[in-house]
């Protein structure tokens, strides 16, 4: 028995169980936080979201004096003038709009709801939201369907925003970092996914130690889970991976079925880890920067000659180890987090990288994608495996191959985040 259908989650997926917060940017008087709604809103509509709402562009002369206001519908692009200039001696903000207008661009916000988009983007939440007005009603329609919803509000207003929406959300500083650690943990997994291109899977090996994958143009390998492991019961459609698009396999991603998992993290890591991909030849563990607080989630061998000093965290804590529980209050603040490719199969890493928040982050290990993707999710250092003998390769695995047994049949690469 599937335990979501026994549970009555059949129709959800483990990483829509938490409903995410309404986020929103706080800015000053005569910031234009409208730039970075936009820029984001574009960033996530082109890597595979839905976006919606509504985005606010101040019209300007050619010497830079104020025009009007409009607002622009994400989803068809519609201008809607919603004020003009104020004349002299006009204040407040809701002096410079038009009440008719806004309910004329709110149409955009309804319509979002109704497709009920990844995103919703309303521009900002004023004094006309404050008192009912505006866009309110359409705010909290989208909160309540559990609609992500990404706004602006001013700093003098944050305590009226916090009232409005009942404390559940996160107050952003006005960056694209912010802005993504946000948004981005719990889409860890429908982020890669969405990124998989063309290609089928030419073969697919459920190897003892090891699942793999070969695509067109590389191989992935994903740690297989314990046969006995609570959850893991087999695939009824077993046999039918092959020749299945890369993409239709990554989609499985965040499913419950733990073998499903593997299989769509392989096909994730076939066509990332390419064949011809280049990078840094150094094994992430080495490339721990000296000094500062170290945390090591997954007790790789030798880690505490390899890093000196530092934290390490695994499920089955030896004598000098921490349990998993201890997560929470080792690495907020540490300079440095090192985990295994094996937390974004567990299901664990989205949750790491929130505590991390804004350390050293690097994921080691052969099952992880090398997908500049991960950069924006918080990850500085991502160092995984690149398949060369994929004959040697398969054999290995199906001959119950460890980590040790497969890394001779490829070869190490490494891709550092620009910021880092």
């Amino acid at each position: 028995m599937n335990p979501a259908k026994e549970e009555g989650l059949s129709m959800l997926k483990p990483t829509e169980l938490a409903r995410a917060a309404a986020g929103a940017i706080v800015y000053t008087p005569g910031a234009a936080p409208g730039a970075i709604l936009a820029a984001f809103a574009e960033r996530i509509k082109q890597r595979g979201w839905r976006v919606g709402g509504l985005i606010q562009r101040t019209v300007r002369d050619g010497e830079g004096r104020k025009l009007g206001m409009e607002l622009v519908a994400l989803d068809t692009g519609e201008v809607i003038p919603i004020g003009q200039a104020l004349g002299q001696g006009a204040a407040g903000d809701a002096c410079a709009v038009d009440p008719a207008a806004l309910a004329e661009a709110s149409g955009a916000l309804r319509r979002a709801i109704a497709a009920r988009v990844d995103l919703l983007v309303v521009n900002k939440f004023s004094y006309h939201e404050r008192d009912g007005g505006g866009f309110a009603q359409e705010l909290l329609a989208a909160m309540a369907e559990g609609i992500p919803v990404l706004t602006a509000v001013q700093a003098e207003l944050i305590e009226e925003w916090w009232r409005f929406c009942g404390g559940q959300c996160c107050l952003l500083a006005p960056d694209e970092v912010a802005l993504w650690r946000w948004w981005g943990p719990r889409r860890i997994y429908q982020d890669l996914a969405q990124g998989v291109g063309e290609g089928s899977a030419r073969r697919v090996v459920i190897g003892l130690n090891w699942t793999l994958v070969e695509g067109p143009d590389g191989v992935g390998v994903a740690q297989t889970p314990a046969r006995d492991t609570a959850g893991c019961y087999g695939k009824l459609d077993a046999g039918t991976y092959s020749g299945r698009p890369l993409r239709d396999l990554a989609a499985m991603i965040d499913g419950w079925n733990p073998f499903a998992t593997a299989i769509a993290m392989a096909a994730a890591n076939a066509y990332y880890n390419r064949f011809d991909l280049v990078g840094d030849e150094r094994n992430g563990l080495d490339m721990v920067p000296a000094g500062g607080r170290v945390v090591v989630v997954g007790a790789f061998p030798g880690i505490a000659e390899r890093v000196r000093g530092c934290h390490v965290i695994e499920r089955a804590p030896k004598a000098d180890e921490y349990p998993e529980r201890a997560a929470e209050w080792l690495i907020p603040g540490a300079d440095a987090v090192v985990t295994t490719g094996s937390s974004l199969a567990n299901g664990s890493l989205p949750r790491l990288v929130e505590l991390a928040q804004g350390g050293l982050m690097t994921l080691v290990g052969p099952s992880v994608p090398l997908s500049p993707r991960l950069f924006d999710h918080g990850l500085g250092v991502l160092s995984g495996f690149v398949a060369e003998d994929v004959e040697g390769l398969v054999r290995s695995i199906c001959e119950a191959g460890a980590g040790g047994a497969i890394k001779r049949f490829g070869r190490q690469v490494s891709l550092i985040a620009p910021r880092v």
